[in-house]
């Protein structure tokens, strides 16, 4: 009886551990949703084949339902790729913006275990709780390519039972009525070492790319909103024509570079002006007006820098360089005319 006893306590003990760690996995998969975001789809500057291609998969279906019936039906598995710092993961907060339904923003960090099995018990939780939400639910999986790589003969047995289940799942989604309303998005940067049995399982892949001429002069100025400037239309040509090849990344350090130089300044300065409102400002020495003073010697609440020229984003320019090489985007190119579509 004793011994009895001891079994039952121990399968009681165990399924309370088993509870506790299930309710720990769902408390990490709603973690992951993403709420409140502030950002919208007209917030994105460019990359119209690829809002045009989200408004098809996710918001047209959500707000005119009866237009896809019967063989119309939206998208549902949808592949961002690009060089880094394009802009897939703000798409994915413009998206979750937009909508009004429940949006996971995971990565391999959220579903990638140390202990064994528990990844694939992670990755079957995500699924099976955006099952449970109301309305469609939006599942991005950024960087993809970390969990997906091409299978081979030398990857160990838990990475390749990791990738079974999200192919199983990605399978589920298609088969099960109750994964109708589950939506995926993924982003890479390396879609070539994605494996095979997953690229073709996504209906659509849409390359994000560098940001074009008017894009660029776009990202600048937003990056430098409620910043007083000193900027001509040529000054924001010339800048478009130099910054050829940056990323969005790139340009909003570029930007914030060139933003703090009259900050830098300010410490140098030794002549400066006062505005009618009493705050000063550097000056030149033979500017009417102009008083020496050390910035120490000054009251701080009253100092402001001056406005932001084209010399700043200049040095900027400088000392900022791109960071995404020919050669990848060579490697882009190949890879979208093999793999990639256009909206």
């Amino acid at each position: 009886m004793e011994l009895l006893y001891t079994s039952e306590a121990g399968s009681l003990e165990s399924d309370d551990s088993r509870t506790r760690e299930k309710r720990l996995r769902e408390l990490s998969i709603e973690e992951t949703i993403l709420h409140n975001s502030r950002l919208g789809l007209r917030d994105v500057v460019g990359l119209q084949d690829a809002k045009q291609a989200l408004q098809e998969a996710i918001i047209m279906p959500l707000v005119f339902p009866h237009l896809f019936l019967g063989g119309r039906k939206p998208w549902k598995r949808i592949l961002l790729y690009g060089p880094p710092g394009t802009g897939k993961s703000r798409l994915a907060q413009a998206i979750a913006a937009e909508i009004k339904s429940t949006f996971y923003c995971v990565s391999s960090a959220d579903l990638v275990s140390s202990w064994v099995g528990e990844s694939e018990k992670l990755i079957k939780e995500l699924f099976s709780h955006a099952t449970t939400q109301p309305g469609r639910s939006v599942i991005f999986i950024d960087e993809i390519d970390s969990i997906c790589r091409q299978r081979c003969s030398r990857e160990d047995e838990h990475t390749r039972r990791i990738k079974t289940e999200l192919l199983k799942q990605m399978e589920g989604a298609d088969n099960s009525s109750s994964s109708e309303n589950i939506f995926l998005m993924c982003a890479t940067n390396c879609p070539w070492e994605l494996d095979s049995a997953f690229l073709r399982r996504f209906q659509k892949r849409i390359y994000i790319p560098l940001p074009d001429r008017e894009s660029r002069i776009q990202l600048m100025r937003l990056h430098c909103q409620a910043t007083p400037l000193q900027l001509s239309d040529k000054d924001w040509e010339e800048l478009a024509d130099l910054t050829d090849g940056y990323s969005g990344s790139d340009l909003a350090t570029l930007t914030l570079g060139a933003l703090f130089e009259p900050i830098r300044q300010l410490q140098q300065t030794i002549h400066w002006t006062q505005l009618p409102d009493g705050c000063v400002t550097p000056c030149l020495p033979e500017q009417q007006g102009a008083f020496p003073a050390k910035l120490a010697d000054l009251p701080a609440d009253k100092v402001i820098p001056r406005d932001i020229q084209l010399a700043d984003f200049l040095k900027s320019i400088a000392t900022h360089r791109k960071t995404v090489t020919a050669e990848e985007l060579e490697k882009f190119k190949e890879f979208s005319c093999h793999f990639g579509d256009s909206a």
